[in-house]
């Protein structure tokens, strides 16, 4: 690679998305981590993945930070070691531009007709099913199997054949029935398809949404009973003034609906709610009649409409807003009656919650707390909680640090559904050097037992994902 990989005009529609935390790493590393601040627990055995987008190559017209190679981010924790691998996704494109030796597909933002697009880079979530790790990518695709510790790529997995629609990022996975449940959507009609993938890789459902037209969806949630869809009014502006297309607000109703889990049942109760949009949920539940969301909600998702003007919230790209609260929805099943409010008056984004409760009524979550004087997309500190009372403890960072999405990580064997520890890559936004911090989760503003520095920075990313190592089995960290 040389260095104009790293140059902040290389072809990104902001400039910020190239240059420092956001900027792609060179090397793939495969590294034993011998500095360590305090001591890695040792009821901690596993391997935490995150996904980064990263660039292999100067990228093309319309760049956005969304649109960077997968590049898939590791620690592996073994009897108290540690081991750090990063290793870019094979994806089908990624093998097209290095035989090309140059970046082939245009940005996602990129006007039509301005060249190749729409590649699958697998570069946003990381999901454990089937017995396999796969990377995902979030305007959906072929999923990509990655093996364990290695980060090798397998190639992509089709569900034994039976996967013929995308699997868009952020499927939810019941552990008590081993089924993953995730969503597809496209600019055709349908618009929008759900679907249901047993525990021995099959696809046993696949259930079209009929909307108005296309909309832009990002995620999906899924309670014992029902699976919630959105039909939020974000769609793609191709009239934009100027060389890049982007996203526009509508004019149409902010819609959830419920699909019964039952297969025999198609029908789709739909909920009007107040104007919205968004990116990420925490968790679903079942509450007698109610169906409750609670998820990171904005009025606007974007920087460009008639009724909101530029401002200096976060933003990716300059085009999409961050201006996220913590908002709790109760959809009455019986009366459709939907009652929603703020639970806390601070920007956070990519909210989770132990997996194992994610769908079942968790009773903590944790967020990244968003630095609202940044005009990017910046965490200041880590939030946890309470999700009985939607009291919050936070961790604020010194000036200088920021983190990528905090994951919650079960003890090898929990005695309660907060034992266990908060991890994020942590890095120093002045040094350009990272570390991964270990947080119990259960005495949370202590702090940090463990920040074990890394052989070379994580770039900003999106979505991770802890492996047990019984599941997977381990190397030698």
């Amino acid at each position: 690679m040389t260095d104009v990989l790293h140059r902040p005009d290389s072809g990104y529609m902001d400039p910020a998305f190239g240059a420092g935390v956001y900027a792609p790493v060179e090397h793939e590393l495969d590294v034993v981590c011998s500095d360590v601040i305090g001591a890695v627990p040792t009821n901690l055995n596993g391997i935490f993945v995150q996904a980064t987008p990263n660039p292999a190559f100067a990228p093309g017209p319309g760049h956005s930070w969304f649109d960077g190679d997968g590049m898939i981010q590791s620690v592996e924790l073994i009897a108290g070691q540690a081991r750090f691998r990063n290793r870019y996704v094979a994806t089908k494109g990624l093998l097209e531009d290095r035989a090309a030796g140059q970046a082939t597909y245009v940005g996602s933002l990129a006007k039509f007709g301005a060249g190749k697009r729409h590649k699958n880079t697998a570069n946003t979530d990381l999901v454990w099913h089937a017995g396999r790790l796969l990377a995902l990518w979030w305007e959906g695709g072929e999923p990509y199997e990655i093996t364990l510790p290695d980060l090798e790529t397998k190639g992509v997995f089709t569900y034994n054949g039976t996967l013929d629609v995308g699997l868009t990022s952020h499927p939810k996975l019941d552990r008590k029935t081993g089924e993953l449940f995730f969503i597809s959507w496209s600019t055709r009609a349908p618009f929008l398809t759900v679907g249901v993938a047993d525990d021995s890789g099959v696809i046993t459902r696949k259930t079209p949404i009929s909307l108005a037209g296309p909309r832009v969806q990002h995620d999906m949630g899924l309670s014992d009973t029902a699976i919630a869809v959105f039909d939020f009014p974000l769609g793609i502006d191709p009239e934009r003034e100027g060389q890049a297309m982007g996203f526009k607000m509508t004019s149409q109703p902010s819609r959830i609906g419920l699909l019964s889990r039952d297969p025999a049942d198609d029908t789709v109760q739909w909920f009007e709610v107040e104007p919205c949009y968004m990116w990420h949920l925490m968790c679903c539940y079942d509450d007698g009649d109610d169906f409750v969301i609670v998820g990171v909600r904005s009025s606007n998702a974007v920087n460009f409409d008639d009724a909101h003007e530029a401002d200096d919230r976060p933003t990716v790209d300059g085009e999409h807003r961050f201006d996220t609260l913590l908002h709790e929805w109760r959809l009455n099943r019986r009366t459709g009656e939907a009652v929603e409010r703020d639970v806390d008056t601070v920007l956070a984004e990519l909210p989770r919650v132990n997996d194992a409760f994610v769908s079942s009524g968790a009773s903590f979550g944790y967020a990244g707390l968003l630095d609202e004087t940044s005009k990017t997309f910046r965490f200041k500190g880590i939030a946890k909680y309470d999700l009985r009372t939607y009291e919050r403890q936070d961790i604020l960072f010194p000036a200088g640090l920021v983190c990528n999405e905090p994951n919650f990580v079960p003890a090898d064997d929990p005695k309660a559904e907060d034992d266990g520890y908060v991890v994020a890559f942590v890095t120093d936004s002045v040094r350009l050097t990272s570390e991964l911090w270990i947080i119990r989760a259960d005495d949370f503003t202590a702090g940090p037992v463990a920040k074990i520095r890394l052989p070379q920075r994580v770039p900003a990313g999106f979505h991770g994902r802890w492996v047990r190592q019984s599941t997977y089995g381990a190397s030698a960290a």
